[in-house]
């Protein structure tokens, strides 16, 4: 291998960057080995991080989900490889008379699942930084 050819492979490993999957916050809330850790909103006093999502295969999406679950309540964070969307649901358990409330979030940036979505705070923002712009004006 010539020593132009040489570089130029060097050249393009230095384009080359690391690809990793997308970081979410994985927890569930009926976990009993850390309890009270992934609650419907995280603490700052929390001791988890969000991980990798090496484990599902073309994870992009980070889940939320509260409420009604695998038979109890509670709060799940997981990855998803599937934009669930955001929506909520009243479910009916057979035999029950009661309905329950049960929502789900999707978002797709590094750590987005920690609470619920803001894309409403930073919308409600812009519309407040507009009328006091044009109140000044």
């Amino acid at each position: 291998m010539g020593p132009q050819v040489f570089s130029a492979f060097l050249l393009f490993l230095g384009y080359l960057a690391p690809v990793h999957s997308i970081l979410c916050y994985q927890c569930n809330s009926t976990d009993t080995i850390n309890p009270y850790q992934c609650t419907e909103f995280l603490e700052d006093d929390i001791d988890i991080e969000p991980k990798p999502c090496d484990e599902v295969f073309g994870a992009a999406y980070c889940i939320k989900h509260t409420g009604r679950f695998e038979g109890g309540f509670g709060t799940r964070r997981y990855c998803s490889s599937v934009d669930l969307g955001n929506y909520c649901d009243t479910i009916s358990q057979i035999g029950d008379q009661r309905k329950y409330r049960s929502c789900k979030y999707t978002c797709s940036t590094d750590g987005c699942n920690s609470s619920v979505k803001t894309t409403g705070n930073i919308a409600l923002t812009a519309v407040l930084s507009a009328i006091i712009w044009f109140q000044l004006h």
